[in-house]
Formats: C-alpha cells, structure tokens, sequence
C-alpha cells in the first residue's frame, strides 16, 4: 500500500547532515529496531519506552474496534442527544479537535465542543450554549487522575444532575481512559454510558489515532475507517529503507530533517498549514515540544504563525509545509517555497491529497519524531519536567484552602489597567516589554502564556502581539492557552537548553465557578478562578527555579484591546 503522503525535501545547507543521517540510522538498522520494539534505540533502560509503543500497531487495531464505536455512535444519536462536549487536555483533546475543525458537521449528527480551559469565563461560555437533556460529555483522560479535567467533569455531572436528576445523570456521560484508573472505577460507580478502555501501551501524544481521536470523531460522524486506512498506508511506508525522501520511508527522512536541523542549531521547526488542516499544527506542536524538549535539547515547534517576509526569521528556522494540491500554485505551496528558496531556508514540503491522509500525517509525525528523538540521544515518551509545574499548583492551592487566598507576588508596576510582574527595565508597560523581549538569546524563542478565556477575538490578539514580538527581534514567538499548554509545549519551556523567555498574560475573571468537591456534592472548597490563577503561579515559580525569563503582565478590563495597544507600540 504506497503513501498516501509526498514527502518534498529542499535541505539547502542541511543536505549533507540530513543524508548522512539517514545513512547512519540505515547502517544501525534504526528503523527495523524500532518496529521490533527496540528500547535501545532511545535509552538502555527500557522504562517508558517498552510499554509505550502500541501506536505502532494502532492502525490496524483500531479497524478492529470501529464497528463498536458506530454502534455507539448510532446509540447517541437514538437518544436524540444534539451536542458532545469533550472534556480533556493535551493529548486527549487535540486530536478531536483537529478533526471536528477539519470536517464539516453531518446532517443527523451531534455536533463537537472541547473544553479544555478551566478559565471561568470559558467555562460559562460553554455552559450557557447547551441544553443539558441533549448533551453527551466525554471524559477523557488517560491516567484517569488530570486535575483540569476531572475538575470540569465534576461541575458539568453537578449541573447535569440538577438538570436530569441524579439518576439519569450518568447517561450523559463517557469516558476513555486507560484500564484500572481512578476514571474507570469512578464512571462505573456513577453509571456512565459507556466506558472506552484504551491501549495502555500508548502515550497520550501518540494516541490520536486511538479511542481518543476516533471516538469523538465517530459521534460526530466521520469516518475514521478512511482515515485509518490512510494511515495504514504510512504504516508500511515508514517500514522501508530510507533510499530517497520522495520515495523512501517519509517518517525516517522528516525525522532527519528534524534531528539533523536541532543538531546544526536550527531547532525552530516553523509548521505552516493549507487551511484544509485548520488547526493540525496544535496537534504537532504538542508532539514535537513534549517529546523532544528535555535533556537540555528541543525542538521548539511553530505553528500557526502570521506568514512574513524572509527578513523577520532567525538563522534557527526550517520549515514544513503541508499542502494539498489545489493549494500548491499559491498560498501554502509556490509563493511561500520561493520566499524559502530565496533566503536560503532549508524546508520540507508534505503534499497531501484530501482530508482524510489526515491519518496518514498523524502516523508520519509520530514516526519522524520518535526518529528526530534517536538522533537528540533523548527519550522522546517521558516528560519529565511536566511534574515541577504540577507540584508549585498544588502547593499554591493548599495555601488557598488554607487561607482562602493565594500567595501574593510583588508588581514591579502598575500602569492605568496592567500590572507588571518580574524583573523589569522601563516605566511603562510597552517599554517594560519591550526591553524583556529584545533580551531575548539570539538563538531564542519567546513564549507567550495566556492564562485567558479563548476565542476568536483573544486569538486575533495574541496574533497581533506574536506579529509585532517578532518582526522586531527576529525570534521565533509561540503562544498558549493555559493551563492547556501545560500539557504540551511546558515540558519543553522547563526541559530544553533554556533559550526562551516567557510572558504571562492573566487577567480577572468575569465571573468565578466553584469545583465541587465530589460529583454529586454541593460543597467546594477551590473555584476555576484559583486553579488558573494557581497554575500561572505554580508555572512561574518552576520556570525561575529552572533559570527561565518569566515576566508577568495581569490585564483588568478589555483584555484583546490590551494587547493590541502593545502590539502597535511596539
């Protein structure tokens, strides 16, 4: 079954490193030894690494398992439910929601909400446009123990309960997780509709096309047999020999691109998407950052960045482009290549052919970082340095049940409707930014933290601000929902040679929404207000201790019309 996928490689200076890369693992039998489950190909302890390679099977599993998750599909929609809300994070939500933006909405079939913020404003937002008797939520998490995600589950089962009652109030609910956890004891106790156990031989970042991605795909209707029939296609070519890049093993020549580019110091791996893919670079930019930054290495992956002109990126970028044909004469394809060609940026082209080689990326990003993660000498299935930003949370949560308040951190400045926090040069807030992002290492990247409701005029915002941070320093500039980002690029921001400078945007919220202590139960001793706000100050606390650049800027008011005034001013 050929790929489905062309890989398209223009190396530029990177030419030789690349080749003698793919020789090397050629020579070393990498490929081979990673279909054999070779845990040496990584690390010689096999922890994390042996029980983390069902991903590699999953492909063909799944077609296995298809018909139960169209039977269940069928199920809900007999009982006239019309919205799906999946609750979840990072590795467990990315992937729905790549497809549910990726393909349009069926006639007959609910349609896909993911909730992954605990902003109260995000929450309510949620909240007030479903009508709870026609609502399925999904639960998923794979360790069954994720602190958003059970959090958002016990306020949803509560407002189902006072809705439905407390009897019919499991049929509202699924979940997916792994077997044994804490999720799967909880969903049998409180009757969920149904409980989907997956693989536990799978890492959440590599699960999409698992229970994680096809379930919710299934329930909204589309039809994750192409999409893994299409990835069974990149299946068997990531099991070639290397031999050419166009029609060789295309996972084994991305991931020397990668690895090769991050060992010449060009470790920005800059994502640009035909928008028939919406939002896959989201799902790449987890992948990539949790898996490869650790160790003191990384790549640092770009994605849905504003397009410049050649003179605006660092010596650091490379670039991958996924396209589609039709998009190929313009936009996405030649016009962009020949601005790459031009200054001289080493860049891989992917020409895919429709919506669902979707599945066909999915497989070839997780082969080529696994591939990317031998040639860093990193272990890319841990995430070592996820924990430190869990442990400052909790421990500025206890002091919030404690004293019902959190610990406090001095301003530096407090200018009209922003408070500055951190280390600072300047008297306004514009001039305090400005000095913190210049400071920035040449071979850097600055990192914007959003700790703020999402939406389209909030993502307008950041985009300006991103535009405006770069075009004036060059760097590469990221941005991320929190806590979302915590369980995708904060592995990374901690793990990796320690280039970036980071920026927290806070604000306050609207209203506040308190957790319920159990399911079922009224009594609340934390709100979604403190777990945010709790984890910008745990976040802080683990990027000092691991030398980071933090500089706070907490906005009260008009949040997206801040953010443009300084995005302007700079």
């Amino acid at each position: 079954m050929p790929s489905p996928i062309v890989v398209e490689g223009h190396w530029q200076e990177l030419a030789e490193a690349v080749q003698d890369a793919v020789v090397r693992m050629e020579k070393d039998g990498i490929v081979p030894r990673i279909w054999n489950g070779d845990h040496t190909v990584w690390k010689q302890n096999p922890r994390e690494i042996s029980n983390r390679l069902g991903w590699l099977q999953a492909p063909w599993t799944m077609q296995d398992r298809m018909a139960e998750l169209e039977a269940f599909a069928r199920e809900v929609q007999g009982s006239g439910f019309e919205k799906v809300v999946l609750l979840g994070m990072g590795g467990s939500s990315l992937a729905p929601e790549v497809l549910s933006r990726m393909f349009s909405a069926r006639d007959g079939f609910p349609t896909l909400t993911v909730l992954d913020s605990t902003h109260p404003d995000a929450i309510t937002r949620v909240r007030a446009s479903l009508d709870l008797s026609k609502t399925l939520f999904i639960v998923a998490t794979k360790s069954g123990g994720t602190v958003e995600t059970l959090s958002l589950f016990k306020y949803f089962y509560n407002q189902v309960a006072d809705c439905r009652g407390a009897r019919n109030a499991g049929a509202h609910f699924c979940a997916i997780t792994d077997p044994q956890s804490g999720l799967e004891a909880l969903a049998r106790s409180l009757g969920f509709r149904k409980i989907f156990l997956n693989d536990p031989h799978v890492g959440g970042r590599y699960s999409a096309l698992t229970l994680f991605g096809l379930v919710p795909a299934a329930l909204v209707g589309i039809d994750g047999r192409s999409i893994l029939e299409r990835a069974q296609g990149m299946v068997e070519a990531c099991r070639q020999s290397g031999a050419s890049p166009g029609d060789g093993n295309p996972g084994l020549w991305l991931g020397a691109f990668l690895g090769a580019g991050a060992l010449q110091g060009r470790d920005k791996a800059t994502v640009i998407t035909d928008p028939l893919f919406a939002n896959f670079g989201d799902w790449v930019e987890q992948l990539i950052a949790e898996s490869t930054g650790k160790e003191g290495k990384g790549i640092v992956p770009v994605v849905n960045e504003p397009l410049g002109h050649p003179g605006v990126y660092g010596r650091d970028r490379l670039f991958i482009t996924v396209s589609v044909p039709a998009a190929c004469a313009s936009g996405v394809g030649s016009a962009l290549e020949t601005d790459l060609s031009k200054g001289a940026f080493p860049f891989v082209c992917l020409r895919a052919k429709d919506p669902y080689d979707v599945g066909s990326l999915f497989f070839l990003w997780e082969f080529a970082t696994v591939v990317a993660g031998h040639l860093l000498g990193i272990h890319p299935f841990d995430q070592p340095d996820v924990e430190s930003a869990k442990v400052q949370a909790k421990k500025m949560l206890a002091a919030y049940r404690e004293s019902g308040a959190l610990p406090q951190v001095a301003a530096t400045l407090q200018w009209r409707n922003v408070t500055v926090i951190g280390e600072a040069t300047g008297s306004t807030p514009r001039e305090i930014l400005a000095s913190f992002v210049d400071a920035a290492p040449h071979e850097g990247y600055v990192g914007l933290q959003a700790y703020v409701a999402p939406s389209p005029t909030m993502d307008a915002a950041l985009r300006a601000l991103r535009k405006a941070i770069r075009d004036r320093t060059t760097r590469a500039v990221t941005v991320g929902y929190g806590p979302r980002f915590l369980h995708s690029t904060g592995q990374l921001h901690k793990g990796d040679a320690g280039k970036g400078v980071f920026v927290q945007i806070t604000d306050e919220p609207t209203t506040d929404v308190p957790i319920p202590e159990d399911p079922g139960r009224e009594t609340s001793r934390v709100t979604f207000g403190a777990l945010i706000a709790a984890q910008a100050l745990g976040d802080r606390e683990a990027l000092l201790a691991a030398g980071r650049p933090v500089l706070r800027l907490h906005l009260v008011g008009d949040v997206p019309q801040t953010l443009h005034a300084l995005a302007q001013d700079l």
